[in-house]
């Protein structure tokens, strides 16, 4: 079973992916989840890439800016690829299946 649900603050304003020749992309954005507290009480937090395919990546990526507090369910995903200077890469994202907006823009402001 892979499956991943999330909920956290966008780190900066969401980018768009479009593929050649097609309407559908997706819509990329680094999540900042805050972790449980430890014993010792520190507050750590994970910055998680998310991807989110579309057939109108542009409607979304509207509403995906920096703080906009969503919740975030999909699958994680693990692939690689060679760079320009021919070095392997390898990367770990969450493919979202389902955006949640958390707040309203009137909570936000409070």
């Amino acid at each position: 079973m892979n499956k991943v649900m999330l909920i956290g603050r966008l780190t900066k304003d969401s980018k768009i992916i479009k593929l050649q020749n097609s309407t559908r992309g997706a819509v990329k954005f680094r999540l900042a989840v805050n972790r449980n507290y430890s014993k010792d009480k520190d507050k750590k937090t994970d910055f998680i890439e998310i991807a989110y395919w579309s057939d109108h990546p542009c409607k979304m990526h509207e509403y995906l800016t920096k703080g906009k507090l969503v919740g975030v369910s999909g699958k994680i995903i693990t692939g690689s690829y060679v760079d320009n200077n021919n070095i392997k890469k390898y990367f770990t994202m969450v493919q979202a299946d389902t955006i949640k907006f958390l707040e309203s823009k009137k909570e936000k402001a409070m």
